[in-house]
């Protein structure tokens, strides 16, 4: 594979929720610090942002070509060119201090839903699972809901929770610990499968992000020139343009300027193809 390249200095606080729209040849993502939603053509290599009314961290493609977002009012719908959202469902109303955090849609069309502790004070987000009957609880008691993800069959989703570092795998209608990560690895963030099932996880606090294989070995390792690393997924035509978003939330204003790719958005070439996202059916 090639070395990372910055396609787009944005300067993001938290660069996430990356999402490759192939209907409209463009990659999405967000800055969560920043309150807005970035867009990126490799065609032609154009960058936009677009501020938005409140907090958003992660995308999802519907059925219908729209926007699915997980914002801190709940789920909702982005139109790209005005930022305009419509909050659609909170799954937690009754829970001060959690937020939503990532989402993925399934094989099956159902979208599955993270929450977090906002500051991370504890265990009281959750794991959901959207359909036409509306969200069932797949797992509790999570901190930091994240890095969503299924292998190439759609048979295995993986899901991160950040804090105690522990790769979640759910498969065969249960959920088995697949690995945790420690002080050597770093912190856990995003994740993506590629087309062999090579999952390949954001470090957000070692400026890598970590090749695994389907039972958990570290097979591969992508250096970046930032220490906050926080998603990555594929786009381009071809799928085999590995995309990863940065962050600055944790530096300071001497550490910026000495690294002005910070909050940057990376690609790198790679050999194996992604997998295109799958598009959700909820709302029915």
């Amino acid at each position: 594979m090639d070395k990372p390249r910055c396609v787009d200095a944005a300067k993001a606080g938290c660069g996430e929720g990356l999402l490759w729209d192939a209907g409209r040849g463009r990659l999405w993502w967000v800055d969560i610090a920043g309150e807005a939603l970035h867009g990126f053509d490799p065609a032609t290599g154009d960058a936009t942002r677009t501020a938005l009314p409140c907090l958003i961290s992660a995308l999802a493609l519907r059925s219908d070509g729209r926007i699915l977002i997980a914002t801190a009012r709940g789920l909702g719908i982005v139109t790209p060119q005005t930022g305009e959202i419509g909050i659609l469902h909170d799954p937690e109303p009754g829970i001060p201090g959690n937020r939503l955090n990532d989402i993925c849609a399934g094989p099956d069309g159902a979208l599955w839903v993270g929450t977090m502790s906002e500051g991370a004070r504890g265990p009281t987000g959750a794991l959901y699972r959207y359909d036409g009957d509306g969200p069932q609880v797949m797992m509790r008691d999570t901190t930091i809901s994240n890095g969503l993800g299924w292998s190439p069959d759609g048979r295995r989703l993986y899901f991160i929770d950040s804090v105690p570092g522990v790769l979640h795998l759910f498969a065969d209608g249960g959920w088995h610990r697949l690995r945790r990560f420690d002080e050597t690895t770093g912190k856990p963030d995003g994740l993506t499968v590629d087309a062999e099932g090579t999952l390949w996880v954001a470090i957000c606090d070692r400026g890598r992000v970590l090749g695994l294989s389907p039972e958990g070995a570290i097979v591969a390792q992508i250096d970046l020139p930032c220490e906050i690393v926080t998603n990555c997924c594929f786009g381009g035509a071809d799928l085999k343009t590995l995309y990863i978003t940065t962050g600055t939330f944790s530096m300071t204003e001497a550490e910026k300027a000495a690294n002005p790719l910070a909050g940057g958005l990376f690609a790198v070439e790679m050999e194996v193809p992604g997998l295109p996202p799958h598009e959700a059916r909820w709302p029915v």
